[in-house]
């Protein structure tokens, strides 16, 4: 009967894992979104615009993402791993850093330094701060509207750079930020950010 009880704890404990490499805002492959506009592919120098340009950031920006860092942060706070890059992508491009300063979304925010520090100087508290402060936001969404939770991951997303008050309706749920950070998070995950 033992035996049968840890093969049954197994099962439960493998299927739990696999579902939490996911988070717990469902299945980010599963997700439709525009990607990037086509302002934000220019102002890097791409002539790209929407999915291609945020895929295209992405691979540009893989290189410096601490996948191991991310990894165990999103464990923590129960959010996908490649959201996280994702997040990291657009917002820290090539060499700048994240800092946490006070914006409007009292997030982590970007800090332009033309190649002082490399982008692997990004801490884990600083990682760990983000996610945060992306958590707060999709759970404040949740509770201020009944909805499913990839769209209050896309309403924290919008409201992690809007602010705690930028989601008025579940009519704000798809942003330019959000768009694109779903788009390159789709890209990790095919890389294989789990």
């Amino acid at each position: 009967m033992s035996v049968l009880w840890l093969l049954l704890g197994l099962l439960v404990l493998t299927a739990s894992s696999e579902s939490s490499s996911w988070g717990c805002c469902g299945d980010i492959r599963a997700l439709h979104t525009p990607g990037a506009s086509c302002g934000i592919g220019r102002r890097q120098g791409l002539s790209l615009c929407r999915v291609h340009a945020s895929e295209r950031l992405a691979e540009i920006d893989m290189p410096s993402l601490l996948r191991y860092i991310i990894c165990t942060i999103g464990q923590k706070y129960c959010l996908d791993p490649a959201v996280i890059a994702g997040v990291l992508s657009r917002q820290s491009h090539g060499s700048n850093i994240l800092a946490n300063v006070d914006g409007v979304g009292d997030g982590v925010r970007v800090v332009q330094d033309p190649g002082l520090y490399p982008t692997s100087w990004i801490s884990e508290a600083q990682v760990s701060r983000l996610t945060e402060v992306l958590t707060v936001r999709s759970k404040e969404t949740q509770r201020r509207f009944p909805i499913t939770p990839d769209q209050y991951l896309r309403g924290g997303l919008c409201a992690y750079t809007g602010g705690p008050g930028y989601i008025q309706s579940s009519q704000d749920l798809s942003c330019d930020f959000c768009n694109d950070v779903l788009a390159r998070a789709k890209y990790f995950k095919r890389q294989g950010f789990e």
